[in-house]
């Protein structure tokens, strides 16, 4: 009778397992902010999934240090890995504007609606979020990331890019968040990547996004 019993229970635990709903996958496609670069991993990613993820959403590292929206064929294998997920954001831009003209603006708007119409063709169900890059830090900037050519044209091609992204998300019905305001300027840690302040600054950004937008999936 006993082992009867445990013999249930067993199958009893193992039927609401089953029929647990798996969670929500929101993928974000970025670049070394994304990545957590400067943060040991500790990224705006990780953020939400240690403080809002448990069981019911799961957010998905999909970053790569110096990722640019011209390594947009990157975006395919990732695609095939998670084809079902519900959310695709995407955080690029920045890597693009090294010393930036406005051709160079023109190109990241040109692959990012390349990537949008990508995700749709694999997944039409999926909710799309443009992630406009955040501003950079030029009293703060580092030697490294000077000698690379972050800059002051950086910076005002990232201003350019933000409205133009707004105008792509708009035109192309994606979501948007724009992120050129939201770290502080004190939370850079070399004036390109936020430091773990800037980066929970972009997780509250995007969770705030969320919520508002999508509050019968995402709820506090």
């Amino acid at each position: 009778m006993l082992l009867k019993s445990c013999w249930m229970l067993g199958w009893m635990s193992l039927w609401a397992f089953m029929l647990q709903p798996a969670p929500v996958q929101v993928v974000c496609f970025g670049d070394s902010i994304t990545h957590g670069a400067e943060v040991d991993g500790h990224s705006w990613v990780w953020m939400l999934q240690q403080q809002h993820g448990h069981d019911q959403w799961q957010f998905i590292n999909a970053g790569r240090n110096g990722r640019r929206t011209a390594d947009k064929q990157e975006l395919l294998p990732v695609l095939q890995q998670y084809p079902q997920a519900a959310f695709y954001l995407i955080f690029l831009g920045v890597n693009d504007l090294k010393n930036a003209s406005s051709a160079q603006v023109d190109s990241c708007v040109q692959n990012m609606r390349w990537m949008i119409e990508q995700i749709r063709q694999v997944n039409p169900q999926a909710k799309v979020i443009i992630l406009s890059p955040c501003n950079i830090n030029l009293q703060s900037m580092s030697a490294l990331n000077r000698q690379k050519q972050y800059n002051a044209r950086t910076q005002e091609a990232l201003f350019q890019l933000e409205k133009r992204y707004r105008q792509l998300a708009k035109s192309m019905r994606t979501g948007f968040v724009s992120l050129l305001h939201v770290v502080s300027p004190e939370n850079y840690a070399d004036g390109l990547h936020p430091n773990l302040a800037g980066q929970q600054q972009i997780a509250d950004a995007v969770w705030k996004y969320l919520t508002k937008h999508f509050p019968q999936i995402f709820h506090t």
